[in-house]
């Protein structure tokens, strides 16, 4: 399972500098305005498609999905409060033996396979 969200970050990372790059009035890649956008476009992307889909671009690619520890859809709070803490504080690679991350713990949610 590490191996898929090590990929799925990737690609979700990837799809944020690619987007980065089109949009009108942005440095060129590696100039610091262009990584906060690049981070922007990650943090939008993971909260809105956690909240609506239950899984980001890159989790959705390699069949990842985050859902409540109930089992239920994740909220928005939820999705908000998880990257978050991706972001800021906790790396997300780090999970425990049943793949919980700190950051899943802290907003109550869990990641599961699909396939």
């Amino acid at each position: 399972m590490t191996l898929r969200r090590i990929v799925a970050l990737a690609i979700d990372w990837a799809a944020s500098i690619l987007v980065a790059q089109v949009l009108p009035g942005v440095s060129e890649y590696g100039s610091r305005s262009n990584s906060l956008v690049t981070l922007a476009v990650f943090t939008s992307e993971v909260v809105i498609l956690t909240w609506l889909m239950g899984a980001s671009f890159g989790q959705k690619l390699v069949g990842l999905r985050i859902i409540s520890i109930d089992g239920k859809n994740v909220k928005l709070i939820q999705a908000i409060v998880r990257t978050f803490f991706i972001i800021f504080v906790f790396p997300p690679l780090l999970a425990d033996k049943e793949n919980r991350g700190l950051h899943d713990k802290i907003a109550r949610t869990k990641i599961i396979k699909l396939n």
